[in-house]
């Protein structure tokens, strides 16, 4: 007999777009949460067209970003910016587990769906709002994206090197792990429950995320009132082998940065003359000839490629691997072997070509995430999702006639 998932039972309404809160609401989704994807009839969640590209899922409505963190949801539209549809939402919330929302500060208790109201209805109900800078303060209503908050949080300010200046990440990664962050909440706030028989509010900020990615340097900046220097590749004085190397094809990311794993560099690289030069002897030399020492490094790597260089320095115990380009890395062994991507590959129950989508990656033995179904088209559950909350079907088409679903 298959344990039954975590969340199972478990009923969320997601106010949600783009990725914090929708990413969030993935987490409960894939340990069998039921959870409603409301959009706005006329729009819907823009991560569906997100993007540049022109392709079979974009032209569907059904855009990467989209797809990567949808999966096992319910899509209803729902205006609640009317009165109808604000309606409609309190009805669904009587019978709720959690609500997640991402407008802007303050939008939702304008609609009379704040937490205050919706408790009132059901006081069991958690109600998560995720924002750029929280639910309080002078910018709590200020609209926000991941490269405003790298910025302001001091993130890009400790990215980069001196010659490219500050930088923002290749990911979103700020929303990502404010969507985590939003999920750990969640999960508290529900396991509280258990016990006091009430709901919550849940205020989640993606600055103070961003603070928290960022320990030991934020308290580096609070106790010694100093910004730590730019970060990237061939950064740090004392970790001086911690770079990005060419190799004879490709590049191969080493970090041997103490002495231990620097010995068993220098061996598995017939580089053992290296530390006998007097400019790399000791931390105090080595940041005075940085780039001699990275220039002796490549000379040794040269006779090699990046994968073969790979293979040998994790067998001597010195963390390497070979830069991948991102289309070939989602294809490492490592994550086939583990079944990181469920595949969608049936393109007539879909409607798409074959795609991928990440689950988890944490693996619980007893109930692991679990994906049952594919990425929602938009509206696609409405009729359903109104029919199980008790609406007709005339009244089902009255709300379409107004604009409200």
């Amino acid at each position: 007999m298959i344990p039954q998932q975590a969340f199972a039972g478990v009923k969320v309404l997601a106010v949600a777009r783009i990725v914090a809160a929708p990413f969030a609401a993935y987490q409960l989704a894939l340990h069998g949460a039921d959870v409603l994807h409301i959009e706005q009839p006329d729009v819907g969640d823009s991560a569906r067209t997100s993007g540049n590209l022109v392709t079979p899922f974009h032209s569907a409505q059904m855009a990467h970003n989209f797809l990567a963190y949808n999966a096992n949801k319910r899509s209803i539209t729902l205006a609640i910016n009317t009165p109808q549809g604000q309606a409609v939402f309190r009805r669904l919330v009587k019978d709720a587990d959690v609500v997640i929302e991402n407008l802007r500060g303050g939008t939702m208790a304008r609609y009379g769906l704040g937490y205050d109201d919706l408790k009132q209805i059901n006081p069991g109900i958690i109600f998560c709002s995720v924002t750029g800078y929280g639910q309080t303060g002078p910018k709590k209503s200020d609209p926000a994206i991941d490269t405003v908050i790298q910025a302001v949080s001091g993130m890009m300010s400790i990215t980069g090197t001196q010659q490219s200046g500050p930088l923002k990440t290749g990911s979103t990664i700020v929303d990502y792990v404010t969507g985590y962050c939003a999920a750990l909440g969640i999960v508290s706030a529900l396991f509280q429950r258990t016990r006091s028989g009430v709901g919550q509010a849940i205020d989640v900020s993606m600055l103070e995320t961003a603070m928290t990615l960022m320990g030991g340097e934020v308290l580096r900046a609070i106790t010694a009132g100093e910004t730590p220097p730019l970060t990237g590749n061939g950064s740090g004085k004392g970790a001086y082998v911690s770079n990005t190397y060419p190799c004879k094809e490709g590049h191969l990311s080493i970090a041997a940065s103490g002495a231990l794993r620097r010995e068993r560099l220098w061996k598995a690289i017939d580089g053992e003359d290296i530390p006998q030069d007097p400019r790399f002897a000791n931390d105090a030399a080595v940041a005075q000839h940085l780039p001699a020492l990275d220039a002796a490094i490549v000379k040794k790597l040269s006779v090699k490629t990046a994968e073969e260089w790979e293979q040998t320095l994790n067998h001597a115990g010195v963390p390497a691997m070979a830069v991948l380009p991102l289309a070939q890395a989602v294809h490492h062994p490592q994550l086939e072997h583990r079944k990181f991507f469920h595949k969608f590959d049936d393109t007539q129950a879909t409607g798409l070509p074959p795609f991928a989508v990440p689950t988890s990656p944490y693996h619980l033995s007893a109930s692991p995430a679990t994906i049952k179904s594919a990425p929602p088209r938009f509206g696609q559950h409405t009729d359903e999702i109104l029919a199980q909350h008790g609406f007709t079907t005339d009244e089902i088409a009255r709300l379409r006639a107004q604009g409200a679903v």
